[in-house]
């Protein structure tokens, strides 16, 4: 039997304490980056607010930020920060499945179209865990810093990538039971009625002052995901590496290459958002998002309410549990906390995706800068804090 044709099951490599080892000895160096772009071009913003289904003027209208708000200019989703380093920080190690587990963005200033932003990143810590889906496993913490042409640090990210072994993955099973939602007529006609309803704030102000605490933020609906969506996402935020550059790239990492079981053909493990096999191969029951998704999508529900004239200063995001092609994921919050810091006038949420089985694959928590009634206070798009 060739290669080509063989079936049987595929190995892959284990936790080593010489590897975490490694790993742990790369914490606080400036790690080497694939940049896939330095240029916010406005072409690259609308790109970016249309592969996370964005509905909002402010981001994919190139007349509405310009003309309209105190901007003056087309800015990004505040996850447009992915476009120019995706915050997989997750170093050495090979062979060892990456899941993205969540992140902390922090934010100083808007991204502009026509900026260019430099990133620098860091893995700052290694920790051994053990958890359900494989057993032992390692948590990787790292640090992204986005700065722009002006020497201003835009944002910062803090993300936690999970290293876990393919074997124990599949073995375990933790998430064999899931699979693909069957829907009925009246769940899609409350999605189609979902996006139709979506609630915009755009350019009537929220102000500080009118919130309470308990108010639900207007939920949106993002799904049922598609291959179409994991294409177009997947080609704004990493790029993709085609023929002789991907041949390349398996001559120097030979264990971050997939091997197709059926074919025996060689492919990139991102194929796992793409294709069930490859999934399967690391303990997933079907092709899946990425993670970053929902972390964008949370960003969407928060930017359409907070309004043109507010500024998302946080976001921390904690993956709970696999997005499978078909899931439809509903975006909801609700305000948790009103304070003044350093005078400025701040609500913290609290936020989650929740699937079209009830389950929650998301959480999180948030902080927004809003307007005041108060003169004294500087709209956020005059005063940006350092982060």
């Amino acid at each position: 039997m060739t290669e080509a044709m063989t079936t049987e099951r595929t190995s892959y490599p284990t936790l080593t304490p010489e590897g975490i080892a490694a790993a742990r000895a790369l914490i606080g160096v400036p790690l080497r980056r694939r940049v896939y772009t330095s240029l916010a071009s406005r072409e690259m913003l609308l790109r970016y607010a249309k592969a996370i289904g964005c509905r909002n003027s402010l981001y994919k209208d190139p007349s509405y930020g310009l003309l309209n708000t105190a901007w003056a200019a087309l800015i990004g989703h505040p996850t447009a920060l992915y476009c120019f380093d995706d915050t997989f920080v997750a170093p050495k190690l090979a062979g060892i499945h990456a899941i993205y587990a969540g992140v902390t963005f922090k934010w100083a200033y808007p991204v502009r179209a026509g900026d260019t932003i430099s990133a620098e990143a860091k893995l700052a810590a290694v920790e051994e865990k053990e958890g359900a889906f494989c057993g032992p496993m390692v948590l990787q913490t790292g640090e992204v810093v986005y700065t722009n042409q002006y020497g201003r640090v835009v944002g910062r990210a803090v993300p936690r990538i999970l290293r876990t072994p393919r074997d124990a993955a599949r073995d375990r099973g933790k998430y064999a039971g899931i699979s693909r939602h069957q829907y009925k007529a009246e769940e899609i006609d409350a999605i189609m009625r979902a996006y139709i309803d979506e609630e915009v704030r755009g350019e009537r102000p929220r102000y500080w002052e009118e919130v309470t605490v308990g108010d639900a933020l207007p939920p949106i609906v993002k799904g049922p995901l598609t291959t179409e969506d994991m294409n177009f996402f997947m080609g704004e935020v990493g790029g993709t590496l085609f023929f002789r550059e991907f041949l390349a790239h398996w001559r120097r990492h030979p264990a971050a290459v997939f091997r197709d079981p059926e074919t025996g053909m060689p492919d990139s493990w991102d194929s796992s958002l793409l294709r069930d096999t490859p999934a399967r191969e690391f303990g997933f029951p079907a092709a899946h998002d990425s993670g970053l998704q929902r972390v964008a999508w949370l960003d969407c529900l928060i930017t359409n309410w907070m309004g043109d004239l507010a500024f998302l200063r946080r976001l921390d995001v904690r993956l709970v549990r696999p997005v499978i092609h078909g899931d439809t994921n509903w975006c909801r919050g609700e305000v948790t906390e009103k304070r003044w810091e350093q005078g400025r006038p701040l609500v913290d949420l609290s936020v989650r995706c929740v699937n079209q089985d009830g389950d929650v694959t998301a959480a999180g928590t948030a902080t927004v800068e809003l307007l005041s009634h108060d003169v004294h206070v500087a709209p956020p798009c005059l005063i940006q804090p350092e982060v």
